[in-house]
């Protein structure tokens, strides 16, 4: 695969990843918790997904191929993901472990306040098992949490690669 598709990708993934971080940094200075509401910053990596297909595209005379789009907008994803998590970690770790905390009590504020809806698809020792595992939750897992919520943009990478598409004659 072409050495550009990989540069692309860790360039607009760490701008990406960066985003989202100063996003966060955003909410937290609003005094909200920014582990709750920072769900929006999905839109943020998708459009700098977006940004850099593009610029692939435009830098390589107008041509990408679906392969192309899609490994460039997966590994963005990914590395920004990566950085997004990591770098809540370390705040939430070294700097101040309150958004952490307060996201564990609203998660578990939740399920209390949900029980009777919960019940319909846990049975109790699911129920059990869930406010368990907020009690034993670590930071690492804001990390996980973000690599798995961002997995989602892999839809619109899809539909972004198949729009910018465009390849040469095969028959030239």
């Amino acid at each position: 695969m072409n050495k550009k598709v990989y540069l692309f990708s860790l360039i607009f993934g760490l701008a990406a990843g960066i985003l989202c971080f100063l996003f966060f940094l955003m909410l937290y200075a609003g005094e909200v918790n920014p582990l709750q509401n920072r769900r929006p910053d999905i839109v943020i990596n998708v459009l700098i997904i977006f940004l850099a297909i593009w610029f692939y595209k435009s830098r390589n005379g107008g041509f990408i191929h679906f392969y192309e789009g899609f490994t460039i907008g997966f590994l963005t994803n990914l590395i920004a993901a990566l950085v997004t998590g990591l770098a809540i970690y370390c705040f939430i770790k070294w700097i101040d472990p309150t958004p952490f905390e307060s996201w564990i009590s609203g998660g578990k504020e939740f399920l209390i306040g949900r029980k009777e809806e919960l019940s319909k698809f846990l049975n109790e020792e699911s129920y059990k098992l869930q406010l368990e595992a907020f009690d034993k939750a670590k930071p690492y897992q804001v990390i996980l949490d973000d690599l798995m919520f961002k997995q989602f943009s892999i839809v619109a990478i899809m539909l972004i690669s198949m729009a910018l598409r465009k390849q040469r004659d095969a028959i030239s």
